[in-house]
């Protein structure tokens, strides 16, 4: 297993403001001026993306080719993405299907005459028996003739053989009907657009997205991988994992907090997993989504004394917050018990504020690991500067009642003993 000279080097410079969790400021992890979703990360968005270079850097600093990196987490498939790239072997699992989808279609490598010829084929104007999906309120997120041009879009996506070639396609598709949508496209929340707005030509914007997911996929198409890349709809909480010691890096960003008051994925992809027909009980499956009114302890004296705090301004919040967290130890259980002896864990975390209180993430899961088996070794703090995430939340849960979100991230990196 490669050194950790890199982090040495960088924890000489540790602040004693940061010695108490291991933090120390890294502005080479700010990666400033270079977008997150650049060349085949342009490919679909999704909430709060891995920076591809943080996550390069960590699988070339921690592994060698032909060892198996896992994401528990894995989101729109940056971690995966990135091992084939460098030529590792890749678990990855969500339990957000459209996440899983988007992953498949950046990792898998298609040519650029098929899909284009795919494509004319699709808006070619011939006719073809199509349907309209039924949901509640499709009348309110789109115009009726939106929805007709969306279900004869559809109806000849479906129609086609070649199971990767539709995927592709169905990641356009996804993308496309969040543009002619009336839900504001800058939003993770389902929020109606409020501004008057051009009519969009449903073709048009269908073929412009495909065009540029087409050429963003040249790249992956150049790269001569022999990495496995198994990528699964799975939830880490009931499902058993992989093989105990069977991986060589765990890295990963988990959910920052529950859905509700975070990062609400399940409203970004709502309409998409609708118009797709994809399954709509992995809301359930979500971290903290099953609320927990026992609070018994865990083992993190920081998670606790935040808990009491919060709990004496409002307990059903407590409630929730110790639920996500809950949640989170019982997968860190799961997820540590993967990874080799000498192996490691590279968690992305952020502290998000709750009823003024700020919850040290970085030493949770620095603790939850520790019970495991694991050594802190150190915590890396950088600025969220490229990543796509809402400007405000919600963190009282509380209509109206909004704070700005974090700034910074915590890599965290763990060893195992």
């Amino acid at each position: 297993m490669k050194n950790l000279s890199l982090f040495k080097e960088i924890e000489t410079n540790q602040t004693q403001e940061g010695e108490l969790f291991k933090r120390v400021r890294d502005e080479s992890l700010d990666f400033r001026g270079i977008p997150a979703s650049q060349e085949v990360y342009a490919i679909h968005p999704y909430p709060a993306m891995f920076h591809f270079l943080l996550v390069r850097r960590f699988i070339n600093e921690l592994t060698f080719e032909g060892q198996w990196v896992f994401d528990p987490f894995c989101g729109s498939g940056v971690s995966a993405v990135e091992s084939y790239r460098l030529n590792r072997n890749f678990v990855g699992y969500d339990v957000n299907p459209l996440a899983v989808l988007i992953s498949k279609v950046r990792t898998t490598p298609l040519q650029t005459d098929t899909l284009f010829k795919v494509l004319n084929h699709i808006l070619d104007g011939k006719e073809h028996d199509y349907t309209v999906p039924k949901f509640h309120n499709i009348d309110y997120w789109f115009d009726e003739d939106v929805i007709e041009e969306l279900a004869k879009i559809r109806s000849k996506i479906y129609s086609l053989d070649d199971e990767k070639v539709k995927n592709f396609f169905k990641v356009v598709f996804s993308e496309t009907l969040r543009k002619v949508s009336n839900a504001d496209f800058n939003e993770f929340k389902l929020v109606r657009k409020k501004e008057v707005r051009v009519k969009p030509n449903v073709r048009e914007v269908f073929y412009e997205v495909a065009r540029k997911n087409i050429l963003s996929l040249q790249e992956i198409n150049t790269i001569q991988s022999t990495s496995k890349i198994l990528l699964i709809e799975k939830n880490v909480l009931e499902e058993d994992l992989l093989e105990e010691e069977s991986v060589h890096l765990v890295l990963t960003s988990p959910p920052y907090g529950d859905s509700r008051t975070t990062v609400a994925y399940e409203q970004f992809s709502k309409l998409s997993i609708k118009w797709l027909d994809l399954p709509e009980d992995y809301e359930k499956k979500q971290l903290g989504a099953k609320v927990r009114k026992d609070l018994k302890p865990l083992p993190s004296d920081e998670l606790h004394k935040s808990i009491e705090r919060i709990e004496r301004l409002d307990r059903k919040r407590a409630q929730e917050v110790y639920s996500f967290y809950h949640d989170l130890y019982i997968a860190i259980g799961k997820i540590a018990r993967t990874v080799r002896k000498g192996g490691y864990a590279v968690f992305v975390v952020g502290n998000r504020t709750v009823k003024g209180v700020t919850l040290p993430t970085d030493k949770i899961v620095a603790d939850f690991f520790t019970c495991c088996g694991f050594e802190h070794l150190i915590t890396l703090v950088r600025e969220i500067s490229n990543k796509r995430m809402p400007k405000e939340n919600s963190p009282n849960n509380v209509r109206g009642q909004k704070s700005a979100t974090m700034k910074y991230e915590y890599v965290l990196i763990l060893q195992k003993r």
